[in-house]
Protein backbone atom coordinates (compact mmCIF):
# COMPACT_ATOMS: atom_id res chain seq x y z
CA UNK A 1 0.00 0.00 0.00
CA UNK A 2 3.07 2.33 0.52
CA UNK A 3 4.46 1.85 -2.34
CA UNK A 4 0.89 2.16 -4.19
CA UNK A 5 0.74 5.78 -2.32
CA UNK A 6 4.11 6.75 -3.13
CA UNK A 7 3.48 6.10 -6.95
CA UNK A 8 0.21 7.86 -6.61
CA UNK A 9 1.99 10.57 -4.97
CA UNK A 10 4.56 10.58 -7.44
CA UNK A 11 1.89 11.15 -10.18
CA UNK A 12 0.02 13.76 -8.36
CA UNK A 13 3.39 15.98 -8.31
CA UNK A 14 4.34 15.11 -11.75
CA UNK A 15 1.01 16.57 -12.93
CA UNK A 16 1.63 19.64 -10.47
CA UNK A 17 4.49 20.30 -11.88
CA UNK A 18 3.38 19.79 -15.29
CA UNK A 19 0.58 22.17 -14.76
CA UNK A 20 2.81 24.80 -13.39
CA UNK A 21 5.38 24.53 -16.71
CA UNK A 22 2.10 25.04 -18.74
CA UNK A 23 1.12 27.99 -16.95
CA UNK A 24 4.84 29.55 -16.78
CA UNK A 25 4.97 28.92 -20.97
CA UNK A 26 1.98 29.81 -21.49
CA UNK A 27 2.00 33.23 -19.70
CA UNK A 28 5.58 33.84 -20.92
CA UNK A 29 3.93 34.20 -24.66
CA UNK A 30 0.76 36.24 -23.07
CA UNK A 31 3.56 38.09 -21.67
CA UNK A 32 5.17 38.99 -25.23
CA UNK A 33 1.91 39.22 -26.25
CA UNK A 34 1.41 42.26 -24.33
CA UNK A 35 4.82 43.78 -25.33
CA UNK A 36 3.98 43.51 -29.18
CA UNK A 37 0.46 45.42 -28.68
CA UNK A 38 2.49 47.99 -26.75
CA UNK A 39 4.91 48.09 -29.70
CA UNK A 40 2.42 48.32 -32.23
CA UNK A 41 1.29 51.23 -30.70
CA UNK A 42 4.26 52.99 -30.52
CA UNK A 43 5.04 52.26 -34.06
CA UNK A 44 1.69 53.34 -35.18
CA UNK A 45 2.30 56.41 -33.75
CA UNK A 46 5.65 56.96 -35.71
CA UNK A 47 4.32 55.59 -38.98
CA UNK A 48 1.71 58.46 -38.40
CA UNK A 49 4.24 61.07 -38.44
CA UNK A 50 5.95 59.35 -41.40
CA UNK A 51 2.22 59.54 -43.54
CA UNK A 52 2.01 63.00 -42.67
CA UNK A 53 5.50 64.38 -43.53
CA UNK A 54 6.14 64.97 -40.25
CA UNK A 55 9.75 63.79 -38.58
CA UNK A 56 9.40 60.62 -36.71
CA UNK A 57 11.38 59.18 -34.05
CA UNK A 58 13.48 57.04 -36.66
CA UNK A 59 14.82 54.60 -33.72
CA UNK A 60 11.21 54.31 -32.33
CA UNK A 61 9.95 53.16 -36.44
CA UNK A 62 13.45 51.34 -37.21
CA UNK A 63 13.26 49.39 -33.87
CA UNK A 64 9.31 48.40 -34.09
CA UNK A 65 10.20 46.66 -37.40
CA UNK A 66 13.51 44.92 -36.73
CA UNK A 67 12.41 43.71 -33.47
CA UNK A 68 9.84 41.80 -35.67
CA UNK A 69 12.47 40.53 -37.59
CA UNK A 70 15.36 39.88 -35.03
CA UNK A 71 12.95 38.57 -32.26
CA UNK A 72 9.33 37.60 -33.05
CA UNK A 73 10.45 35.77 -36.07
CA UNK A 74 13.08 33.88 -34.98
CA UNK A 75 12.27 33.29 -30.94
CA UNK A 76 8.45 33.96 -30.07
CA UNK A 77 7.14 32.29 -33.41
CA UNK A 78 9.27 29.26 -33.33
CA UNK A 79 8.08 28.36 -29.90
CA UNK A 80 4.37 28.68 -30.68
CA UNK A 81 5.05 26.76 -33.67
CA UNK A 82 6.92 23.70 -31.68
CA UNK A 83 4.00 23.83 -29.16
CA UNK A 84 1.65 23.16 -32.22
CA UNK A 85 3.91 20.43 -33.42
CA UNK A 86 2.87 18.60 -29.63
CA UNK A 87 -0.64 19.92 -30.17
CA UNK A 88 -0.86 18.04 -33.39
CA UNK A 89 0.94 14.42 -32.09
CA UNK A 90 -1.69 14.95 -29.20
CA UNK A 91 -4.82 15.84 -31.00
CA UNK A 92 -4.24 15.75 -34.44
CA UNK A 93 -7.72 16.21 -35.60
CA UNK A 94 -7.94 19.69 -33.28
CA UNK A 95 -4.31 20.25 -34.61
CA UNK A 96 -5.75 20.70 -38.38
CA UNK A 97 -7.67 23.87 -37.33
CA UNK A 98 -4.28 25.26 -36.64
CA UNK A 99 -2.56 25.12 -39.85
CA UNK A 100 -3.00 28.60 -40.20
CA UNK A 101 -0.48 29.03 -37.42
CA UNK A 102 2.58 28.60 -39.77
CA UNK A 103 0.96 30.51 -42.66
CA UNK A 104 0.63 33.56 -40.57
CA UNK A 105 4.10 33.45 -39.11
CA UNK A 106 5.48 33.29 -42.76
CA UNK A 107 3.18 36.11 -44.30
CA UNK A 108 4.41 38.10 -40.93
CA UNK A 109 8.18 37.78 -41.48
CA UNK A 110 7.54 38.61 -45.16
CA UNK A 111 6.06 41.88 -44.86
CA UNK A 112 8.59 42.04 -41.75
CA UNK A 113 11.64 41.48 -44.33
CA UNK A 114 10.06 43.65 -46.53
CA UNK A 115 9.40 46.72 -44.67
CA UNK A 116 13.23 46.57 -43.46
CA UNK A 117 14.51 46.48 -46.83
CA UNK A 118 12.61 50.02 -46.95
CA UNK A 119 13.73 51.09 -43.93
CA UNK A 120 17.07 50.72 -44.83
CA UNK A 121 16.41 52.90 -48.22
CA UNK A 122 15.16 55.59 -45.89
CA UNK A 123 18.36 55.57 -43.69
CA UNK A 124 20.45 56.11 -46.90
CA UNK A 125 18.46 58.78 -48.24
CA UNK A 126 17.65 56.56 -51.15
CA UNK A 127 14.36 57.30 -52.74
CA UNK A 128 11.18 54.97 -52.49
CA UNK A 129 7.65 55.64 -52.99
CA UNK A 130 6.71 56.79 -49.20
CA UNK A 131 3.11 54.98 -49.89
CA UNK A 132 4.96 52.05 -49.77
CA UNK A 133 6.32 51.92 -46.47
CA UNK A 134 2.99 53.04 -45.15
CA UNK A 135 0.99 50.50 -46.82
CA UNK A 136 3.50 48.09 -45.69
CA UNK A 137 3.50 49.34 -41.80
CA UNK A 138 -0.24 48.96 -42.29
CA UNK A 139 -0.41 45.65 -43.07
CA UNK A 140 2.12 44.70 -40.43
CA UNK A 141 0.05 46.25 -37.91
CA UNK A 142 -3.67 45.12 -38.86
CA UNK A 143 -2.15 41.37 -39.25
CA UNK A 144 -0.52 41.35 -36.11
CA UNK A 145 -3.72 42.55 -34.06
CA UNK A 146 -5.37 39.88 -36.20
CA UNK A 147 -3.07 37.26 -35.42
CA UNK A 148 -2.96 37.95 -31.50
CA UNK A 149 -6.34 38.06 -31.15
CA UNK A 150 -7.11 34.54 -32.87
CA UNK A 151 -3.90 32.99 -31.02
CA UNK A 152 -5.13 33.66 -27.83
CA UNK A 153 -8.65 32.87 -28.64
CA UNK A 154 -8.74 30.09 -29.93
CA UNK A 155 -4.56 28.76 -29.96
CA UNK A 156 -3.64 28.55 -26.68
CA UNK A 157 -7.27 27.14 -25.20
CA UNK A 158 -6.48 24.63 -27.55
CA UNK A 159 -3.09 24.16 -26.16
CA UNK A 160 -3.74 24.21 -22.45
CA UNK A 161 -6.80 22.02 -23.28
CA UNK A 162 -4.59 18.93 -25.01
CA UNK A 163 -1.39 18.53 -24.61
CA UNK A 164 -0.23 16.79 -21.54
CA UNK A 165 2.03 17.26 -18.49
CA UNK A 166 5.13 15.56 -19.78
CA UNK A 167 4.20 18.05 -22.85
CA UNK A 168 4.41 20.58 -20.94
CA UNK A 169 7.84 19.15 -19.21
CA UNK A 170 9.32 19.32 -22.54
CA UNK A 171 8.61 22.70 -23.68
CA UNK A 172 9.54 24.39 -20.32
CA UNK A 173 13.18 22.84 -21.03
CA UNK A 174 13.39 23.71 -24.56
CA UNK A 175 12.04 27.63 -23.50
CA UNK A 176 14.64 27.62 -20.99
CA UNK A 177 17.22 26.09 -23.83
CA UNK A 178 16.33 29.43 -25.51
CA UNK A 179 19.35 31.84 -25.30
CA UNK A 180 17.58 34.57 -26.74
CA UNK A 181 16.61 37.91 -24.04
CA UNK A 182 12.83 38.61 -23.19
CA UNK A 183 12.92 42.36 -23.56
CA UNK A 184 13.85 43.92 -26.85
CA UNK A 185 16.19 46.20 -24.98
CA UNK A 186 18.63 43.30 -24.08
CA UNK A 187 18.98 42.05 -27.51
CA UNK A 188 20.36 45.16 -29.22
CA UNK A 189 21.18 48.81 -27.31
CA UNK A 190 19.25 50.00 -31.01
CA UNK A 191 16.65 48.81 -28.73
CA UNK A 192 16.67 51.09 -25.70
CA UNK A 193 14.41 53.66 -27.42
CA UNK A 194 12.13 51.29 -28.59
CA UNK A 195 11.97 49.80 -24.95
CA UNK A 196 11.90 52.91 -23.04
CA UNK A 197 8.65 54.03 -25.13
CA UNK A 198 6.89 50.64 -25.04
CA UNK A 199 7.35 51.01 -21.00
CA UNK A 200 5.35 54.16 -21.38
CA UNK A 201 2.55 52.47 -23.90
CA UNK A 202 2.03 49.51 -21.31
CA UNK A 203 -0.66 52.13 -19.69
CA UNK A 204 -2.58 51.75 -22.99
CA UNK A 205 -6.02 49.94 -21.92
CA UNK A 206 -5.91 47.59 -25.19
CA UNK A 207 -2.53 45.86 -23.71
CA UNK A 208 -3.79 46.15 -20.78
CA UNK A 209 -7.35 44.42 -20.84
CA UNK A 210 -5.57 41.67 -23.08
CA UNK A 211 -2.81 40.89 -20.85
CA UNK A 212 -5.70 40.74 -18.27
CA UNK A 213 -7.57 38.40 -20.19
CA UNK A 214 -4.86 35.98 -21.13
CA UNK A 215 -4.25 35.71 -17.20
CA UNK A 216 -8.27 34.95 -16.75
CA UNK A 217 -7.66 32.39 -19.50
CA UNK A 218 -4.71 30.43 -17.58
CA UNK A 219 -6.64 30.32 -14.26
CA UNK A 220 -9.64 28.85 -16.01
CA UNK A 221 -7.46 25.90 -16.43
Amino acid sequence: MDGEASDEEMQTGKRREGKRKMIRSIQMLIDDHARMRSMLVCFEGQLERFENAEKPDYEILGGSIAYCQEYLDRWHHPHEEMILDLLKRRAPAKARIFVELDDQHRGLARVSEELVTLFDAVEQDAEFPRERLVELGRTLLDDYRHHLEWEETNFFSAAMEHLLPEDWREIAGRFAASTVPPTPSLIDQRYQTLHDAISEAKAVPDATHRQRSGREQIQRH
